[in-house]
């Protein structure tokens, strides 16, 4: 009798530790649904060329776009609003008549730039950008005050066309400036905007050509 229960103590013994291990995994494999909970979860690298062949990959920036952050209705972006790469919506700006602002900055003074930080198991993103506004006036001086202890988000669009988010509306830029008037005549006058902010668990990351069509941006004076 003791030899008995010995065998069938091995036998479930190996159905639990083999038998049901090599079924669960061929339902995993066989469905697509269940496939994505192991096979998901480590993505290899993948073969690209990223020499930019036979394509412009010029830098630089055409404009600059800006939204109070506290005038975006909830979080954006989010982890769900990027799809392939790049994020797939707008967010919807409150009051109703809010509109993203358009700079006109110098030519060559926008610049916008990522980094990936922490140790590994603690790693994040840092968003950045840099502009200036030439000049000393009132408008500029009244434009600067919007930014005292208030965060915003940014959209560059770059100048092969593509549209670039800077920040989000729950971990906002918040914008130092820094004024030079110049020690001659063909010094540059005027202020230089920086701004940062890390803990992102993505990098900047393109706006979606059919969400480009739909940003809200104001005229001159609006």
């Amino acid at each position: 009798m003791k030899k008995v229960m010995n065998v069938l103590v091995a036998l479930a013994v190996f159905a639990v530790a083999v038998v049901l291990p090599n079924e669960v995994l061929a339902h995993v494999l066989g469905d697509p649904a269940a496939s994505g909970l192991v096979l998901g979860a480590v993505l290899n690298f993948a073969t690209l060329d990223a020499t930019s062949h036979q394509t412009g990959n010029p830098g630089g920036t055409r404009q600059l776009l800006v939204a109070l952050a506290k005038s975006i209705t909830g979080v954006w972006p989010k982890r769900s609003d990027i799809t392939g790469g790049e994020i797939t919506s707008v967010p919807t700006l409150d009051p109703e008549a809010t509109k993203w602002a358009r700079y006109e900055c110098p030519d060559g003074t926008i610049e916008v730039s990522s980094e990936k930080q922490g140790d590994p198991g603690f790693q994040s993103y840092k968003h950045a950008i840099e502009f200036m506004f030439s000049g000393f006036s009132k408008a500029i001086q009244a434009e600067l005050e919007k930014y005292m202890n208030a965060g915003a988000v940014f959209i560059v669009e770059m100048n092969d066309g593509t549209y670039a988010v800077v920040g989000s509306s729950d971990n906002a830029i918040f914008v130092k400036q820094a004024f030079k008037g110049g020690k001659k005549g063909n010094d540059k006058r005027g202020f230089t905007m920086k701004g940062e902010q890390d803990g992102f668990v993505w990098d900047i990351l393109p706006l979606a050509t059919a969400q480009v069509a739909e940003l809200e941006i104001a005229t001159e004076g609006v």
